[in-house]
């Protein structure tokens, strides 16, 4: 009996070994099959929202001071969006502004958007900014133009300026300056100058100031194109297809929206193009994404 209890015994270990190490083979299938998909998913996304080279064909990111400042809303409510703007940008390690500060990102919200949208466009020194030898990078005339023509909830224009590696800015001579840089970095960079943005106040009524104060920090802290569709991932960028769906899933920023800012500000900043910058982000987003949770 004691023999047959131990052959039984045997033959259970025995069977059970295949299916442990074929649980296994499973899971490590799995674990590559997750990765693999995160990581189109991850570039995807980048491409996607990444926006059109600008003319210097760098990735431009605020350097340090970030100050947004409210419009066409009443005071409790504007400060309630800078303090949740603010926030978002000392994650980042920027340093946001006290009341006092000289504004880089104006925000407008309006129920007249168009009108608004078309008054700023023709401020050539708003939305280029040209002062004395100063100049500003833009995405340009063809941008601008969809800027004004957008019936989006919410629109934005950026205006980045070219410095050198000590945030000195450039003039028309800065193209001596980059020529001294190597294949794998370049000798200047791009930095925010000011983000303009304009609400429409009949389309965002109603809306979650903790979801419109994120959605707002996301566009300004980095250049986004305004045509992207997130709709693959969840982000507050799908703020108001969602909110017509199902009243706003994405009501704050998730783990995309903050994985893809992280890899903004981390990666190079003296990168040699667009393409480079966009592979370093992809990489820390693909980092950030595929690690266990705490």
């Amino acid at each position: 009996m004691q023999t047959l209890k131990s052959a039984l015994i045997a033959l259970a270990l025995t069977c059970a070994a295949p299916a442990i190490a074929a649980a296994q083979s499973v899971d490590e299938e799995e674990i590559v099959v997750t990765g693999q998909r995160v990581r189109e998913m991850v570039r995807a996304f980048v491409q996607e929202v990444a926006p059109p080279e600008m003319s210097e064909e760098q990735m431009a990111r605020w350097n340090s001071r970030y100050c947004p400042l409210m419009a066409g809303i009443p005071a409790r409510q504007a400060q309630y969006l800078v303090d949740r703007m603010s926030q978002r940008a000392h994650e980042l390690g920027l340093r946001p502004g006290d009341e006092n500060c000289q504004a880089n990102v104006l925000v407008f919200v309006t129920p007249d958007a168009d009108v608004l949208a078309q008054a700023l466009a023709g401020d050539h020194d708003l939305v280029a900014y040209y002062n004395n030898a100063e100049y500003g990078n833009t995405l340009g005339r063809d941008a601008l133009a969809e800027f004004v023509a957008s019936d989006a909830p919410v629109r934005w224009w950026h205006v980045a300026q070219t410095v050198d590696s000590q945030g000195q800015i450039l003039d028309n001579d800065g193209d001596v300056t980059r020529a001294q840089a190597s294949r794998l970095y370049r000798a200047t960079r791009q930095d925010f100058n000011r983000v303009l943005v304009i609400v429409d106040a009949r389309q965002a009524a109603g809306l979650n100031f903790e979801a419109l104060g994120d959605y707002l920090a996301m566009v300004t802290l980095a250049q986004l194109d305004a045509r992207a569709n997130a709709s693959a991932v969840p982000s507050i960028l799908n703020l108001f297809s969602e909110r017509a769906i199902n009243g706003g899933a994405s009501a704050r920023l998730t783990d995309w929206d903050q994985a893809y800012l992280r890899g903004l500000y981390d990666a190079p900043r003296h990168a040699p193009n667009t393409d480079a910058q966009e592979r370093a982000i992809a990489r820390e987003m693909e980092d950030t994404l595929s690690a266990p949770a705490q």
